[in-house]
């Protein structure tokens, strides 16, 4: 058991060494991008509370398919319940498209919020969902035919869906 303590004590040591910079950046990012606010409201309750914070860290940390899925799933939540809360009982397991599109039309969100909601989802279908090998949404393809890393493009997306997630809180911020 010390023996690997000890050596995964190391391993961390190490990864601290080559990761914390970057680390600190986003975290920089995050902080400045944040809501200026006293306090912040979870429509979607500690489960929402729960999914925000988990996104925030793994973007920090560089899990950027984590920080995908639960940024959109944060999202999800939020407003399924801005929507219950509103009287609207009968999307409780609506797609994230429905949800959206309710929204917009219940005037909860601008045109422009909800391009940037949809354009989260768009990058979350890809993860979560297979696509044949060659898809034009596959990251290999993406990664061949914009000649970028696939680490890359998922820290950009993933920065994208931190974006729109902080966003969506600042509606929730006091």
């Amino acid at each position: 058991m010390e023996e690997h303590l000890s050596a995964a004590k190391e391993w961390l040591d190490r990864e601290d060494s080559v990761c914390r910079d970057d680390r600190a950046k986003r975290l920089a990012w995050i902080a400045s991008a944040f809501p200026a606010c006293e306090y912040q409201f979870f429509p979607g309750g500690w489960m929402a509370k729960y999914l925000f914070e988990e996104a925030r860290y793994c973007f920090v940390y560089g899990q950027f398919l984590a920080t995908i899925v639960l940024g959109c799933a944060y999202m999800e939540r939020t407003l399924a319940a801005m929507l219950y809360g509103a009287g609207r009982d009968d999307l409780e397991r609506a797609s994230a498209s429905k949800l959206f599109e309710e929204a917009l039309k219940s005037g909860w969100l601008s045109a422009e919020e909800s391009v940037y909601l949809e354009r989260a989802r768009n990058i979350r279908n890809p993860v979560v969902h297979f696509r044949q090998p060659g898809h034009e949404d596959t990251i290999e393809r993406r990664s061949v035919t914009g000649n970028q890393p696939s680490y890359s493009i998922f820290e950009d997306e993933a920065r994208q869906v931190m974006a729109t997630v902080l966003k969506l809180m600042t509606r929730n911020t006091v």
